[in-house]
């Protein structure tokens, strides 16, 4: 159980080491201290509460609501046009791949099952996919 719990203090380590992490880690920072994204999810929240605030009322007025929707939907593409969002909603899915990919070889190990595509598991035939980052990280 011991030499379990250390391989897995190892792969931690190795996880928050990786450019993967890393990226992700530096667009979480900038994108929190950015005054685009900041004002861009202000006004994202504001609206989503607004949408969901009227949806707990007993009589929802369906006119508004769905004026609210497409208020919310524009907020969300506005959010989604702020340089340091995208980044870090790209590094978050590049980081999210790369532990699918650990679960997937995990699962592939210790049940002999695992689902179609992404990493094999074995870097002898990587050609540097880009669902794992490759096997330089």
């Amino acid at each position: 159980m011991r030499n379990v719990m250390l391989k897995a203090q190892e792969l931690a380590q190795a996880i928050v080491e990786s450019s993967v992490y890393q990226r992700m880690q530096t667009a979480e920072a900038q994108a929190t201290s950015d005054q685009d994204a900041a004002k861009a999810i202000a006004a994202f929240m504001e609206k989503r509460q607004a949408v969901n605030d009227m949806l707990g009322q007993d009589d929802v007025d369906r006119e508004a609501l769905a004026k609210l929707g497409e208020e919310m939907d524009a907020a969300e593409k506005a959010l989604d046009e702020v340089p340091a969002i995208r980044e870090m909603q790209e590094s978050r899915s590049r980081f999210n791949q790369m532990m699918e990919n650990v679960n997937q070889i995990l699962r592939l190990i210790i049940s002999g099952e695992t689902e179609d595509g992404g990493c094999s598991g074995s870097c002898s035939g990587c050609s540097n996919c880009s669902t794992c980052g490759g096997c330089g990280e």
